[in-house]
């Protein structure tokens, strides 16, 4: 299993490692891929907006940003930002639940990483696929926890 790190910089708020890790050895499996080193972040909207402007020069809003670090042939390695806010918005728009909503933004990020891209109509056909048919492997009880103080 690749080494997981989880930082949680949004407020209240905690992703829970082990929920993690399940999620990205289903994906690792599925794909036959190795992952050497997965930092995820948990922020909000201001974070990934601020590295949206600076590293895509695009001034929007977005649910997750993931950056690849290896060289091709080697095991994956990479960070992923996810926007906790972005998220909580979609979970109403799409009218799923917020676990449901972090799992397919989580397993977004996984794919990007990969290697997949969606910035074509059958490239992002084939992520939603990906992530649909991943989503219904994935059976985690608590992906995160809510602090009311």
């Amino acid at each position: 299993m690749s080494l997981v790190s989880i930082i949680n910089n949004y407020p209240k708020f905690q992703l829970l490692s082990p929920a993690i890790k399940s999620i990205i050895e289903t994906v690792t499996k599925g794909e036959n891929v190795s992952f050497s080193r997965v930092t995820i972040i948990a922020a909000g909207d201001p974070v990934l907006n601020r590295l949206k402007k600076q590293y895509f020069h695009d001034d929007v809003l977005t649910d997750t940003i993931s950056f690849n670090f290896n060289e091709p042939g080697e095991a994956i390695e990479g960070e992923i930002y996810i926007s906790i806010d972005r998220i909580k918005d979609n979970a109403r728009r799409f009218d799923n639940t917020f676990q449901q909503e972090l799992i397919l933004v989580i397993l977004h990020s996984i794919l990007h990483l990969i290697g997949y891209n969606d910035q074509h109509p059958d490239e992002k056909l084939q992520m939603e696929r990906l992530q649909q048919r991943y989503l219904h492997q994935i059976h985690v009880k608590r992906l995160f926890r809510v602090f009311k103080k």
